[in-house]
């Protein structure tokens, strides 16, 4: 994997992020430590060591730390979802850096491809309105001015980040898994793009019933073809957004014709054809 001179940092979401506040400043340090090392990793945001995964006992050599310390530390950090473990090596993983790097490797594969087909079509005198895309590091920067490919999140609006504003009950491998699925899902079916607020709110609702009930409503919106999640039990909200599903589709099919048979009794002529 080739090197980088740098990698994304955002203070702002550095303070907002509820499992990174609740360490104290020993055990952020230790984790800023970790971010730095798994930028140079062979496979950027996932903790090796010559590709194997690396151990508690060299994480701390390579640290400097007593393993002792180290183990508490990232006990912590694993704990409060700042960093997760893969489940088919057990390999520390920084969920955002993995992202991050997903959509680098998107945005050079289209570069190659020309990047953006909109923009090869414009008269170079002709000013292009678009809003630039940011930049995955310094030395990417000269692509973003072409580059507007989505990353598997697209569908997700800018100002939303699963890491620092999706619920703490939500914030396992399940759930964003999930989460990329359903926005992949709302993009393959051409909906619109969910605000962040909306977002927000739906993820609330589904924080006191944890992550395994989100991802089931993820498969069984996706399965049934609804555009909305529902969380476990039914609301009016769901209940709602059902019947404008069933609507947009068609109604019932035996309503139409108990429907019709009511009519043909009416003494009156009754006009049916919009009731229809």
């Amino acid at each position: 994997m080739s090197k980088l001179p740098a990698f994304q940092f955002y203070p702002g979401d550095w303070r907002k992020d509820p499992g990174v506040q609740a360490l104290d400043f020993y055990e952020r340090g230790v984790w800023f430590e970790m971010l730095c090392l798994l930028h140079e990793s062979d496979e950027r945001g996932v903790m090796l060591l010559n590709g194997k995964p690396m151990s508690d006992e060299a994480l701390a050599r390579t640290l400097g730390l007593d393993k002792q310390n180290l183990t508490t530390a990232l006990t912590k950090i694993l704990d409060y979802g700042v960093a997760t473990r893969r489940e088919s090596d057990g390999a520390i993983v920084c969920r955002r850096m993995v992202r991050d790097e997903e959509l680098r490797q998107t945005r050079k594969k289209a570069g190659k491809l020309g990047g953006n087909p909109v923009l090869l079509k414009q008269n170079p005198t002709t000013p292009v309105k678009q809003n630039p895309t940011p930049s995955s590091s310094s030395s990417s920067s000269s692509s973003t001015t072409t580059s507007v490919v989505q990353d598997k999140s697209a569908a997700t609006a800018s100002g939303f980040d699963w890491d620092s504003d999706c619920p703490p009950s939500l914030k396992t491998p399940e759930a964003a898994t999930a989460f990329d699925r359903w926005q992949e899902y709302r993009r393959e079916s051409k909906l619109a793009k969910w605000k962040p607020v909306t977002i927000r709110a739906c993820l609330a609702k589904f924080e006191r019933h944890g992550a395994k009930a989100f991802a089931d409503a993820v498969e069984q919106s996706i399965s049934n073809g609804w555009r909305g999640l529902f969380e476990p039990g039914g609301g009016s909200g769901g209940t709602r957004e059902r019947k404008n599903d069933r609507n947009t589709y068609g109604q019932d099919a035996a309503s139409k014709a108990e429907l019709l048979e009511r009519m043909k009794n009416c003494r009156k002529p009754v006009e049916v054809r919009n009731a229809i």
